[in-house]
């Protein structure tokens, strides 16, 4: 049987206790001094980063990304990735491949005295991790190809697939401006069963939001007449998700392949993804267009509401998205399906 134990206070100490007491109180003196020494270590890289990031230094460059694309397809077991203070950082390779894990500027300068052994040593902006995948089996492609007309023509009948074909309108998507001919999509998910072994309604939506996306742009001529390039990173895509994908006229791209993908006649949509895309694309390259999560606005930010947000969110505004976003004119999708949540449309501003 299980009790919880209140421990008590003694009224007096045994003398055979004393000198256990007095090994013990050394032990501590000395844990506390070295708990000191990290606290003032972690402090001093929290202050580094903060000190580079503000002189203009990219956390994020085409350069990293390209590297570690480069090492990962060729098959080493291990990567080298670069800390913030320029030294190498090896990751094992061995389970998986292509999963890389980018952190934001928020997550690396997260200062807790309780994980003080993130901070220990210099960061690297990319990392590599583990994960299990949690897709359960038995989705066929004849259920993948049936469940998406389905909700593609629910999707098409929506009034937020409306909201989203009006979007592309004049002045800001005007063809004489601007010109898309490549839509690449960040954490639109996998089309198998989720952890509740259910088919994710919304994963699908937003794939088929994806090809009327590409349709509006060429319609309307924004693509100067060629058809889209639609380009879709995640991690969660199996081989089922692949194939069909690829018959719809979607290429699957491994992380971190999209992000290089990316380049000024690109439009990027992004749900919801498990990594800092926004902060992503502003230090690598900034697109033609964004359909993306809404930020906070100026007076939330400056009322201290962007702080209150979680340092650990996955894909979180910051000074330099805000700085990118002032280049672009956007409107709020309305999305009263709850396909999407909160996103808005941008268009990249012509350039004087």
């Amino acid at each position: 049987m299980a009790a919880i134990e209140y421990p008590s206070t003694p009224a007096s100490i045994p003398l055979h206790h004393h000198q256990a007491t007095m090994e013990a109180s050394r032990s501590s003196d000395a844990e506390r001094r070295q708990k000191e020494e990290n606290l003032a270590k972690a402090k001093a890289n929290v202050q580094r980063i903060m000190q580079l990031y503000r002189s203009g230094k990219p956390l994020f460059t085409r350069t990293l990304l390209k590297d570690l694309h480069e090492q990962i397809i060729q098959g080493k077991d291990e990567v080298k990735i670069p800390t913030w203070n320029g030294e190498a950082k090896t990751y094992s390779l061995e389970v998986p491949k292509d999963l890389a894990e980018r952190c934001s500027i928020q997550r690396l300068t997260l200062f807790d005295p309780y994980l003080l052994d993130l901070l220990l040593d210099p960061p690297t902006p990319v990392s590599i991790t583990y994960v299990r995948d949690p897709s359960p089996p038995g989705v066929t492609l004849k259920v993948i190809d049936n469940t998406f007309k389905l909700v593609r023509r629910e999707w098409q009948e929506s009034e937020t697939c409306s909201n989203l074909e009006g979007s592309f309108v004049k002045p800001r998507f005007n063809p004489e401006a601007i010109t898309i001919t490549k839509i690449v999509a960040f954490g639109l998910g996998t089309l198998g069963k989720n952890n509740l072994g259910q088919l994710p309604v919304r994963s699908y939506a937003q794939h088929a939001a994806t090809l009327t996306i590409a349709a509006v742009l060429k319609e309307r001529n924004i693509s100067q007449g060629l058809d889209v390039q639609c380009f879709s990173q995640d991690p969660w895509y199996n081989e089922i998700d692949i194939e069909f994908l690829g018959g719809l006229g979607i290429t699957v791209l491994k992380d971190p392949e999209g992000f290089l993908e990316i380049d000024e006649q690109t439009l990027v949509f992004s749900v919801g993804p498990d990594v800092p895309v926004r902060q992503i694309v502003a230090d690598v390259q900034w697109p033609a267009a964004m359909v993306w999560n809404s930020p906070l606005s100026e007076v939330q930010i400056n009322r201290g509401m962007y702080w209150a947000r979680s340092p650990m969110e996955a894909d979180p505004d910051s000074e330099r998205v805000g700085s990118m976003l002032r280049n672009y004119d956007g409107a709020q999708l309305d999305d009263q399906a709850d396909y999407f949540g909160e996103l808005t449309v941008y268009a990249r501003r012509p350039r004087s």
